[in-house]
């Protein structure tokens, strides 16, 4: 029988190769997470990952789905006290999308580092990156009225591609000086400067 003194190591052994993996997932892809570079990291041999995963690919998947299980609860967090079938609901998503992005760009580039490469459906990528998430709640908000478009489909791509595209714009330009009037240093700043746009498209309401 292990002794909790055992399990607490073992435990922290296989965090510090979860960690290690995922910094060289974010960096270079799938082709740069080695075992032995993995090991190297983490202080350890290479042997001792196998005793935690069984190979490269399992490896690789975890780091992927505890990835995901975090993004998805900032997700849920961040709607959880808000109407269902509110906009509000909906611009929450963004925000937290966005923050996550900023706050944890290691492992938002990890969540997207699978969708690289060959082309995959959505439908096959674990989770659908939060998508799921969104398309009910536009499905709820067209149900309540608040969005007048009624191909949940179309708006909830729509809207995923238009945080995404914010997201990775900010990461990787500095786009501040391109616009005449407040400039965005960041992306919850370009974010915002563009809610108005949507908010009249989708909700077909006049100005003012």
């Amino acid at each position: 029988m292990f002794s909790p003194t055992t399990l607490n190591q073992s435990h922290g052994t296989r965090e510090r190769i979860l960690t290690s993996a995922r910094g060289l997932l974010a960096e270079g892809g799938v082709a740069a997470c080695s075992m032995r570079a993995v090991a190297d990291r983490a202080g350890i041999t290479p042997g001792a990952i196998y005793g935690h995963f069984v190979n490269k690919e399992s490896l690789v998947q975890n780091v992927v789905d505890e990835t995901l299980r975090d993004f998805e609860r900032s997700l849920l967090g961040a709607i959880v006290s808000l109407p269902v079938g509110s906009f509000a609901r909906i611009s929450a998503l963004g925000d937290a999308y966005v923050r996550f992005a900023t706050e944890h760009e290691e492992e938002f580039r990890v969540l997207f580092m699978p969708v690289a490469g060959p082309r995959r459906k959505l439908s096959e990528i674990p989770g659908k990156i939060g998508y799921r998430i969104l398309h009910q709640a536009v499905s709820e908000a067209i149900e309540s009225g608040e969005i007048v478009h009624t191909n949940v489909d179309l708006v909830a791509l729509y809207l995923w591609s238009r945080v995404h595209g914010v997201v990775t714009l900010m990461l990787a330009c500095d786009v501040s000086g391109e616009l005449a009037s407040g400039e965005p240093r960041d992306a919850q700043s370009l974010l915002n400067l563009t809610k108005e746009l949507v908010v009249f498209g989708l909700q077909g309401r006049p100005r003012g």
